[in-house]
């Protein structure tokens, strides 16, 4: 199994699970720190984007990435630019409401893809 890392924006998410790196802020903020990410030789393992619109308005953001991969991958860096392009155009649903829902469906996505791995 190769070894992964949870970048987030969620509290849930860095509660729940091991091996995670916070990021205060946006699910923009996130984007932008898994950049740094890539270029130090991280290569995604979770999309960048949401499945369909309305998880796009989900303030939260969880994306994982391989810590040790064989270097830079163009593939995940066009990807996750396609995605900061998209998040920048995007608000964000801050209803106390629904932020617990909202954290929960983002725990869950990252629950799914580490499952499959």
């Amino acid at each position: 199994m190769c070894p992964l890392k949870v970048i987030s924006n969620n509290p849930l998410v860095i509660e729940k699970m091991e091996n995670t790196f916070f990021v205060e802020g946006t699910p923009l903020d996130v984007l932008l720190e898994v950049r740094k990410h890539l270029g130090s030789g991280d290569r995604l393992v979770s999309m960048p984007l949401p499945a369909n619109q309305r998880l796009f308005m989900n303030p939260y953001r969880s994306i994982v990435v391989d810590e040790h991969s064989a270097g830079l991958s163009m593939k995940s860096m066009q990807l996750l630019e396609n995605a900061i392009e998209r998040f920048r155009m995007q608000a964000f649903n801050r209803s106390s409401d629904a932020e617990k829902d909202f954290a929960l469906m983002d725990l869950e996505q990252v629950l799914t893809v580490l499952k499959a791995m």
